[in-house]
């Protein structure tokens, strides 16, 4: 039996005496990642596996993850952590337990990993790195005469940089102009969209925390300016887009607890492949009441595959 209290400020819940102790970070609350954490927990329930467990949230501060995982270095036996951030704070402090990360986009240029799959020390996990060169191909498909694709995103955030650079890697290629809308919290990103939307033809939402934590914000600057959205994160979407391609996180978070539930059985970091969720976990979202508001058509051969439309007209 466990007894869970949550806030969104940072979490203390509470624990018994007996099982295995977990602590989950997670940088900032937002619907992804809370279905992370869910999925975990609900993974875990449903084994029977006899554990306790705090969840703290980091409110999107660096500093406090640190914090949050020096105290996780004392307090816990394995460490799950949720999203970039939190895992880099937890990998540097803590050597001598398990750290397992997850929805870390790309953990080897995060220097929490040399390379999927096994590999020697504590860190193991799970990234949720997204197929860009697919969602940039998609949006070519939809907007055939768009010229200017904005993304938007944290430059404090190592995953959002990655995936900045992949769209610049393969959007030119389609012949998009790239504009970079970026900002360190949600006043920043918006001042930064309002100053560019003008120049901006569709927009390119990725897996970003602070894109995430500001998307019903900006799905209204959006809307007021008429910018079509594709998303590569499904919450991110149902508040911002015409389409969106991205992972369940709560699946996510199922392929996370797996790992977890290995280390409670027995099995140490190294002996578990770090991996990319895979392809069973995506979901196409499609909106079809943005759509008509835009004077978008979306094709056939996409509302046949949709795992999610959303039509109310």
């Amino acid at each position: 039996m466990k007894k869970v209290l949550t806030t969104l400020v940072i979490v203390s819940l509470f624990t018994f005496a007996f099982g295995v102790k977990i602590g989950i970070t997670q940088i900032v609350e937002h619907p992804a990642l809370n279905k992370i954490y869910q999925g975990i927990v609900d993974y875990l329930e449903e084994s029977g596996v006899d554990f306790e467990y705090e969840h703290q949230s980091a409110q999107n501060s660096f500093q406090n993850a640190i914090t949050i995982a020096n105290k996780f270095k004392t307090d816990v036996d394995i460490i799950v952590a949720i999203a970039t951030p939190s895992a880099q704070a937890a990998a540097t402090e803590i050597k001598d337990k398990p750290v397992v990360f997850s929805a870390v986009t790309d953990p080897i240029s995060a220097g929490l990993i040399p390379k999927f799959g096994k590999n020697p020390g504590n860190v193991v996990g799970i990234s949720d790195m997204v197929p860009v060169e697919t969602h940039v191909n998609l949006i070519r498909t939809i907007f055939p005469d768009a010229k200017n694709l904005a993304i938007l995103y944290n430059t404090g955030e190592a995953n959002s940089v990655f995936l900045a650079d992949q769209t610049k890697k393969f959007a030119p290629q389609l012949g998009f102009n790239v504009i970079e809308i970026t900002g360190t919290n949600a006043n920043e990103l918006v001042t930064s969209l309002n100053a560019q939307a003008n120049r901006i033809d569709v927009a390119y939402l990725y897996t970003d925390n602070l894109v995430a934590s500001s998307a019903e914000i900006l799905g209204q600057v959006f809307e007021k300016n008429e910018i079509p959205v594709v998303a590569g994160d499904i919450d991110i979407a149902r508040k911002t887009s015409v389409l969106g391609f991205g992972f369940d996180y709560y699946q996510v978070g199922i392929e996370t607890g797996k790992i977890v539930l290995d280390l409670i059985n027995g099995k140490k970091p190294y002996e578990i492949e770090s991996r990319i969720v895979g392809a069973d976990a995506l979901t196409f979202y499609i909106n079809l009441d943005r759509a008509q508001a835009l004077d978008i058509n979306i094709p056939q051969q996409f509302l046949d595959i949709a795992d999610e439309i959303v039509d109310t007209k």
